[in-house]
C-alpha cells in the first residue's frame, strides 16, 4: 500500500517569522516565570529567584528542542501553568516531607527527576500509540480537573494576604493591587476600546499588557508615595551551561531521602505526562482548524516528551504546546518550526542579557497574572451542565448531566483539598462506576405494540382499524446504551420471546451509543432466527458507522426499510406492509372508490354526481409537488390512490422537514373549505397519486344548491380533523411517558 507522503517544507518568510517569534516570545516571558514563581514557591523566598531562572531555561528548552525534533509547523511549546501546579503540588508535598524539609536542593532534584520521567513517558505514549486513548479521557474529569487547578492557583494568590505568617507588608494595599491587575488582564480589549488606543496596542494579548501596565503601575505608586507593594524577583543567577540538579542521579549518588519518595514522584510524572499530552493534543487540534496543519502524533508527541526531558537536564520547568500563543503566531504570520526557534532563543536572549532588568519585576504582578489564569481555567462547559441538570423536560439529558456534575465536583474537590494526582485517580475511578452504572441499565427503554405507537400518516377509518386490529402482531422496542457482552443475551431473549407473537420487530437504535462483537452476534442469530420463523426483524435510526458494521456482518433484506430512516417512516412501512396483505387477501382494488373516502360518507348517489359534476379528476408521479407553500388555499383534493407528504420549510431555510403523511381513503388541503388563506405547507406525491380536486367555488355552488349537502360534508370534515388531533394526542402521550 502506497504510504501518502508529508507535505513538503514551506517556504521561509524570514521577516514574518522572525516577528512572530519575537511578538510571541514576548508573550510566553510573563508565563515562564509565572511557573516557575509557581514550581519553587513552595521552597521559600529563597528560592524565588532560582524558580524565575528555572521558568525561563525551561521555556526556552522545551520551546527550541520541540521545535527541532517535531514535525516542521508553526507550533509552539512553552511553560504550562497546569503543569507547574502538578510541579508545585509535589514541591509542597516533599516541603511537608520530614527527612526532605532540611533538604532544598535534594527536593529540586526530585523536582526535575519527574520531570525527567515524564517526558521519557510522552515519548513511550507517542511510540505505543496510546495518544488516542489520551484524547478519549472523560471530559468531565478533564473538567473536574482544570477546575481544580484553576481553584488552587486562585487559593494559593490569595493564601498569603490571609496567613498570618507571611512577610508580606500592606497586605490590604497588595491585594487591591492584584485583584485591579487581574480586572485589567480580564478585560483588556474592552478596556482598550473605551481608552480608544490604537490598533497595533489593542491586538497585545491582556497578559503581555497586564505584565507591563502592572510593573509600571506598581513603580508609579511605590517610587512617590513610599508605599511598599512587595518586593521584586531578585537577582536572578544564570549560567552558561546551566547547573544540572540531575547529575547526582546520573552518578549514582542517590540519596536513601530520595529512593524512600521516589515511587511518589513516578506516580506524580505519570499524571504530569498525561495532562501535558492531553494540553498538546487539544493545541495539536488548534492548530490543524489554522489551516490544516500536518500533525505526526508519533513524531510530534515525542518531541514534546524530549523537550520536556531536555528541559529537566538543563534544570528547567515543564511545558507543552500552547492554543493562544499558537494562534497569535499564525495570525503574526508564523509558518514553519522557525518562529518557535525565534521564540526559544529571544527567551534565552532575554534571560541573559535583560536579567538585571527582570530583577525588578514586582512578584505581585505574577499574582495578578496567575489570578487571571486560575480563573480562566474553569471551564465554561460547567455552566452548560448546571443547565441540563435543571432540564427538567428531558429525563436523559438531567440524568447524564447529574452524573458528569458529580464526576466535576469529586474531582474538583480531590484536587483541592488532596492533590492533582488524587484528583485524576478518583475521576477515573468515578468515571469507571458510573459508566457500569449506564451499561448496566435495561437496554430496552420503551417497547410498544404496533395498536398502541403509530406513524404520523394520516389514513382512512378503514385502513386504521385494520391496522388497530393487527396491532398485536407489530412490535418497536426502543434501544438505549451500548449494545455490549453484558446485555445482548438479555435482548436476544427479548426478541425471541416476541417472535412467538408478533410478526414483525422493529429495533428503534438511535440511542445505541457502542456496539461490540457481541452485540453483532446477537443480531446475526435474531436474524436467522427471524428466517427461520418467517418474521421480519426490521432497524431505524442506525448511525452510518453501525450500518454499515450491520450490513456487513449480518447482512439486510433489500425488501426491508432502509436501516438509517427514522422511526416515524419505518412505522409507516410496517403500516404499509400489514395494509398490502390485507387488501390482498380481501381482493381490494389498488384505487378507491368515490364511496370509499370518509370525507363522502353518508352522501347518497344522488348528491355523489352533484359533486362529482364540481370535481376533476386528477393523477401525479412519484415526485410531483400538489401545491406549494404560499399558494392559494382555494382547493382540496381526495385522494383515491397513493400517497403525499406535507412538507413545511423551517426558519425560513431552504430545507423541507416533513411533517406528516396522508394515504388512500383521506383528504389533503381541506382547510380551504373552512378559510380562504395561503397554503402553509407544500404537499408532495410519494408515489403514483389519483385523486379528485375540489375546488372552493365547487364547495360554494354545493352550498346553494343543496345547503344540507354541505353541511354534512362540513359535519364529516370536523369528525375527521378531531379523529386526527386525539391520534396526535395518543401519540405524544406515548412518546413522552
Amino acid at each position: 500500500m502506497l504510504k501518502a507522503s508529508p507535505p513538503a517544507e514551506p517556504l521561509v518568510d524570514w521577516r514574518s517569522e522572525i516577528s512572530a517569534g519575537l511578538i510571541s516570545s514576548l508573550v510566553c516571558l510573563p508565563l515562564c516565570l509565572a511557573c516557575g514563581l509557581l514550581v519553587f514557591a513552595p521552597l521559600g523566598p529563597d528560592y524565588v529567584a532560582t524558580g524565575a531562572a528555572a521558568g525561563l531555561y525551561g521555556g526556552a528548552i522545551v520551546g527550541l528542542v520541540a521545535a527541532v525534533v517535531a514535525t516542521s509547523s508553526y507550533i509552539v511549546t512553552t511553560s504550562r501553568v497546569s503543569m507547574a501546579l502538578v510541579q508545585a503540588g509535589l514541591t509542597t508535598t516533599l516541603v511537608n516531607d520530614a527527612t526532605l524539609a532540611s533538604q532544598p536542593a535534594m527536593i529540586v532534584t526530585a523536582i526535575m527527576l519527574c520531570l525527567f520521567l515524564a517526558g521519557l513517558w510522552q515519548v513511550l505514549f507517542g511510540l505505543l500509540g496510546l495518544t488516542r486513548a489520551i484524547k478519549f479521557a472523560p471530559h468531565p474529569v478533564l473538567t473536574g480537573l482544570l477546575n481544580g487547578v484553576g481553584m488552587l492557583i486562585v487559593i494559593s494568590q490569595f493564601k498569603p494576604f490571609f496567613a498570618a505568617h507571611t512577610l508580606w507588608p500592606n497586605k490590604p494595599a497588595m491585594l487591591v493591587y492584584v485583584v485591579a491587575l487581574a480586572l485589567f488582564v480580564l478585560n483588556y480589549p474592552a478596556i482598550a476600546g473605551w481608552l480608544r488606543l490604537p490598533d497595533w496596542l489593542r491586538k497585545i494579548p491582556g497578559s503581555l499588557a497586564g505584565f507591563i501596565a502592572g510593573t509600571a503601575l506598581y513603580y508609579l505608586i511605590s517610587v512617590p508615595t513610599g508605599l511598599d507593594l512587595g518586593p521584586t524577583i531578585g537577582e536572578i543567577h544564570v549560567s552558561f551551561p546551566p547547573a544540572m540538579p540531575l547529575g547526582a542521579v546520573f552518578n549514582g549518588s542517590i540519596t536513601p531521602e530520595l529512593t524512600a519518595v521516589l515511587p511518589h514522584v513516578v506516580l506524580v510524572s505519570l499524571v504530569l505526562a498525561i495532562i501535558g499530552t492531553v494540553e498538546t493534543m487539544l493545541a495539536f487540534r488548534v492548530a490543524q482548524q489554522l489551516d490544516d496543519t500536518h500533525i505526526h502524533p508519533v513524531r510530534d508527541l515525542a518531541a514534546q516528551g524530549i523537550a520536556n526531558a531536555a528541559a529537566a537536564l538543563g534544570g528547567g520547568i515543564g511545558g507543552s504546546a500552547i492554543p493562544s500563543v499558537i494562534l497569535l503566531g499564525y495570525r503574526m504570520g508564523g509558518r514553519t518550526r522557525w518562529t518557535s526557534i525565534f521564540v526559544a532563543l529571544s527567551l534565552l536572549a532575554i534571560t541573559f542579557a535583560l536579567s538585571s532588568v527582570l530583577a525588578q519585576v514586582p512578584r505581585a504582578v505574577f499574582a495578578g497574572l496567575l489570578l487571571v489564569i486560575g480563573i480562566v481555567l474553569f471551564d465554561r462547559w460547567n455552566l452548560q451542565l448546571l443547565a441540563d441538570v435543571r432540564h427538567k423536560s428531558e429525563p436523559q439529558v438531567r440524568r447524564h448531566a447529574v452524573y458528569n456534575l458529580i464526576v466535576v465536583l469529586a474531582v474538583m474537590a480531590v484536587t483541592v483539598f488532596s492533590s492533582v494526582v488524587s484528583g485524576v485517580i478518583v475521576g477515573i475511578i468515578l468515571s469507571c462506576i458510573i459508566f457500569v452504572i449506564n451499561m448496566s441499565r435495561p437496554l430496552v427503554r420503551r417497547a410498544h405494540l404496533g395498536d398502541t405507537l403509530f406513524s404520523k400518516r394520516i389514513r382512512s377509518a378503514d385502513d386504521l382499524a385494520i391496522l388497530q386490529q393487527t396491532g398485536q402482531q407489530r412490535a418497536i422496542l426502543q434501544l438505549e446504551g451500548a449494545l455490549f457482552f453484558g446485555n445482548a443475551d438479555d435482548l436476544s431473549l427479548r426478541v425471541k420471546d416476541l417472535f412467538n407473537s408478533t410478526d414483525m420487530i422493529l429495533l428503534d437504535m438511535g440511542a445505541i451509543s457502542d456496539l461490540d462483537v457481541s452485540g453483532i452476534n446477537a443480531l446475526r442469530t435474531l436474524r436467522q432466527k427471524a428466517t427461520e420463523k418467517k418474521r421480519r426483524l426490521i432497524y431505524c435510526n442506525v448511525r452510518p458507522v453501525h450500518a454499515a458494521i450491520i450490513g456487513n456482518g449480518i447482512g439486510h433484506d433489500a425488501a426491508s426499510p432502509p436501516m438509517t430512516q427514522d422511526l416515524d417512516s419505518a412505522l409507516e412501512w410496517m403500516e404499509q406492509t400489514v395494509l398490502d396483505r390485507s387488501a390482498a387477501r380481501q381482493g381490494q382494488a389498488d384505487e378507491l372508490t368515490l364511496e370509499q373516502i370518509d370525507f363522502l360518507d353518508g352522501v347518497s348517489t344522488n348528491e355523489m354526481a352533484e359533486l362529482t359534476a364540481v370535481m376533476t379528476r386528477r393523477e401525479f408521479a412519484c415526485g410531483d409537488t400538489i401545491c406549494r407553500e404560499g399558494d392559494a388555499g382555494d382547493r382540496m383534493w381526495l385522494i383515491l390512490k397513493g400517497s403525499v407528504s406535507v412538507l413545511l420549510r423551517t426558519d425560513g431555510h431552504h430545507e423541507r422537514r416533513r411533517i406528516a403523511g396522508l394515504g388512500r381513503g383521506t383528504t389533503v388541503g381541506e382547510m380551504a373549505l373552512v378559510e380562504s388563506v395561503p397554503r402553509s405547507a407544500t404537499i408532495v406525491a410519494d408515489d403514483a397519486v389519483v385523486c379528485y380536486e375540489f375546488p372552493r367555488d365547487g364547495f360554494d355552488l354545493i352550498l346553494k344548491k343543496n345547503p344540507v349537502l354541505a353541511t354534512r360534508l362540513l359535519g364529516n370534515l370536523a369528525r375527521e380533523l378531531t379523529r386526527r388531533l386525539r391520534q396526535t394526542s395518543q401519540d405524544l402521550r406515548i412518546t413522552h411517558h
